[in-house]
């Protein structure tokens, strides 16, 4: 009798612990379309890299827009183009495709293109703009709070 009520407890309290795990706040990555009511959710921890790729719609070449997630901000830490007349739209000098940069924000907001959509890749996996949103909605990039179980149930992406 006694070792039932232990093994009860026990599992009572693992319940518990299991419950406390579940509703602890994490970080997620949103992708948001308030006008539509649709958010896409990635799994991307606090000092973890992901990427945004846009065809330039002026120069019809390739930019990919390297960011991090930094103390609840998005943080643009490079951005890369074949094209120099690209680079130069964003204020970069200097040779090479790719080019450094530190820009902080606390969300950056994006219009779905017209032609080649863009992707949001995180963690060698890729998702359409497309997913969230029509051509020319307006989307918004930010980290969010959300309880860990949502990042245990959602999409690996």
């Amino acid at each position: 009798m006694i070792a039932r009520r232990s093994l009860v407890a026990g599992s009572a309290a693992l319940a518990a612990a299991a419950l406390l795990a579940a509703l602890r706040p994490v970080t997620v990555l949103e992708l948001d379309n308030a006008a539509r009511g649709r958010t896409l959710r990635a799994a991307v921890a606090d000092g973890e890299t992901f990427s945004v790729v846009t065809h330039h719609s002026m120069y019809d070449t390739p930019v990919t827009e390297e960011f991090v997630l930094a103390g609840g901000r998005v943080v643009l830490q490079a951005v890369s183009s074949p094209s120099a007349a690209v680079r130069e739209y964003f204020g970069l000098a200097g040779a090479g495709e790719r080019h450094r940069v530190s820009r902080v924000m606390p969300e950056v907001v994006f219009r779905v293109a017209a032609g080649v959509p863009q992707q949001l890749r995180v963690r060698g996996a890729s998702r359409s703009f497309l997913d969230v949103g029509e051509h020319g909605d307006r989307l918004v990039l930010r980290p969010a709070r959300a309880p860990a179980i949502v990042r245990w149930t959602m999409d690996p992406f």
